[in-house]
């Protein structure tokens, strides 16, 4: 679905980064138990990873590049046995030459004998396997094995953390991507427990805000992100409306299913707490922003805009229209410039973006509407019309249409400071 004319959302991207399954218990060329190091990760990894320890079979048809590779590890294993070392290399070669040419099935299988063959020759704890699990993550993704692909992703995290330590910065870009995982997960409705996603990246965030503010001080930039992050994982903990299909609780760490209280405790508690943890985070990025003499400029006026959406969105309208106030005069006096400020206050702006019935997308299916309605000062949808609706017929959708922008929230425009009631606004909305 295209929108003409749409508002501000959260930003929230993926970065589809990755982890791998690992195997333990390995067999050496004379039957003997290869060595491994105790502080494995749980038995569930160890036992999905070991499955695919068969020799793939030579295709018929191979391209070039993937039989060169296949002729060089036969060459390697009769030299050195199954487990020599440089087989892993060539397996990843292998592995993603077959990834390239589409074959993500094959490649899953040669991606996870090269991180096998890698961690009997370097250790559990080796870095070298990373490139593995990336690759890996890719080809699981084609394949639409997400909860597979979630496993890796914590794996990946495990194993970062087992080098670095919990609270080392070069954790950073892990926890970044690791959290928008999470995230992107929830909003694309990935996987069978999808408040986990939110938990799991909200507690991600709360990390790296920590670990930002004890390694580089409370006003470094960096802070910005996090808490933005945090702020996006509350507003969908504070709109969760539950499972798309039955829940099934499960451990969000390693291993474990079937329903369990304490989670639902747990959700609950975050639930309750994700107004004033958006708050937080929120008053904080001003914090960050009025203190640090890098910041961009009007950066805090722009940010308190952010805590007026905030308070607007929870329908807090006293406390959304003081802080629009505060923001509206920052921007003039941190120096804004009238188009700034035109893009900010000058138009009503949907929040935190017009939910246009993602979860009825079938249904709306090649359609275009076209309609028009007021914004009232306090931020609510009047006097709405469908002007024009492709096909015709569709009583239902343009009922559906009107009943959204009736519960659509919106920062009001603004005029020398105060809220004003805008009319006639025209909008188009295109069902791809």
């Amino acid at each position: 679905m295209t929108q003409i004319d749409t508002s501000n959302s959260f930003a929230i991207g993926l970065m589809f980064t990755a982890t791998a399954l690992l195997c333990n218990g390995a067999l050496a060329d004379d039957g003997a138990p290869v060595a491994v190091q105790t502080n494995a990760p749980p038995k569930a990894f160890i036992e999905a990873a070991s499955k695919p320890l068969k020799k793939t079979p030579r295709q018929l048809r191979p391209s070039e590049a993937v039989e060169n590779y296949r002729e060089r590890i036969e060459e390697l294993e009769a030299q050195y046995g199954a487990y020599g070392a440089g087989i892993d290399e060539q397996l990843l070669g292998l592995a993603t030459a077959l990834q390239k040419a589409g074959d993500h099935e094959q490649a899953v299988t040669e991606f996870r004998r090269a991180m096998l063959i890698s961690r009997v020759n370097e250790g559990l704890y080796s870095l070298s396997q990373i490139p593995m699990i990336k690759r890996l993550i890719e080809s699981q993704i084609a394949l639409n094995q997400w909860e597979e692909a979630n496993d890796n992703q914590q794996y990946l995290y495990w194993l970062y953390q087992k080098n670095y330590g919990e609270k080392d910065p070069r954790m950073l870009p892990v926890i970044n991507n690791l959290s928008r995982w999470h995230l992107q997960a929830y909003v694309e409705e990935k996987g069978d427990t999808l408040f986990e996603h939110l938990i799991s990246a909200t507690n991600l965030y709360s990390l790296a805000v920590d670990i930002i503010t004890k390694n580089f001080g409370s006003t470094d930039l960096r802070l910005v992100d996090a808490l933005r992050g945090l702020k996006a994982t509350n507003y969908y903990l504070a709109t969760y409306k539950g499972e798309p299909n039955s829940p099934v609780f499960v451990n969000a760490s390693f291993g474990g299913s079937g329903p369990d209280s304490h989670q639902r405790t747990k959700l609950d508690h975050y639930r309750m707490k994700s107004f004033n943890t958006g708050k937080k985070a929120i008053t904080r990025i001003v914090d960050v922003y009025q203190r640090n003499p890098k910041s961009p400029p009007a950066a805090s006026a722009k940010a308190k805009v952010e805590l007026g959406d905030w308070y607007m969105m929870f329908n807090k309208w006293h406390s959304a229209r003081q802080t629009y106030g505060e923001a509206y005069k920052a921007l003039w006096d941190n120096g804004a410039s009238n188009d700034e400020i035109k893009d900010i206050f000058g138009r009503p702006v949907a929040l935190p973006a017009l939910p246009v019935l993602e979860s009825d997308s079938k249904a709306l299916a090649n359609s275009r509407i076209t309609v028009s309605y007021d914004v009232t000062a306090f931020g609510k949808a009047r006097n709405i019309k469908i002007l024009r609706a492709y096909p015709s017929d569709k009583v239902k959708i343009r009922s559906k249409v009107r009943n959204i922008l009736k519960r659509a929230k919106f920062r009001p425009r603004f005029e020398d400071g105060e809220a004003v009631e805008t009319r006639g606004i025209v909008q188009r909305f295109i069902f791809d």
